[in-house]
């Protein structure tokens, strides 16, 4: 009996160990907010989750108070035409990476209180699978600085959403 009670014990104090919190375990790289173009109230935003952590954890959310709302977006190719379609997580390996950046996976601000402009700072709240939550400052930069390094040939001409 002592001997099942000592391993339970030690399973439920090494368990959450293991386990590991995602803010923990989740870096942001270089995160940022594109600029908006005049008379639009949407942006997006891009960067890089890196897992340092020995499990998975997915980004099921995001949040800014300067937004109306935040989606997971990623963009897929229907028949020669780009579309941005909403995604219920983005998944972040353990030990691996997971970039938002033009063209793929990213944040779609929404309903935008306040016209962004390069150099201003957005906060934003990423939330995980685990309920934890991380604070970040995304920088506005300008929207010509993403179609830089080959980003206008990946993308095929037609655009749609």
């Amino acid at each position: 009996m002592n001997k099942i009670v000592a391993t339970l014990v030690l399973v439920l104090l090494t368990t959450p160990a293991l386990a590991g919190r995602a803010v923990d375990d989740i870096q942001v790289d270089d995160p940022w907010v594109r600029e908006m173009p005049p008379n639009m109230n949407t942006s997006a935003g891009f960067l890089t989750l890196v897992n340092r952590g020995r499990v998975d954890h997915s980004l099921i959310a995001a949040r800014s108070p300067l937004v109306g709302s935040v989606e997971l977006h990623t963009h897929i190719n229907d028949k020669g035409v780009m579309r941005m379609r909403p995604v219920r997580e983005m998944k972040v390996p353990a030990g691996g990476r997971t970039e938002l950046k033009p063209g793929g996976l990213h944040l779609m601000l929404m309903r935008i209180k306040r016209t962004f402009k390069a150099g201003d700072k957005v906060p934003v709240t990423l939330i995980f699978e685990d309920g934890s939550r991380m604070t970040i400052e995304a920088e506005v930069r300008r929207f010509d600085m993403m179609m830089q390094g080959g980003m206008r040939q990946q993308m095929p001409m037609k655009m749609a959403h």
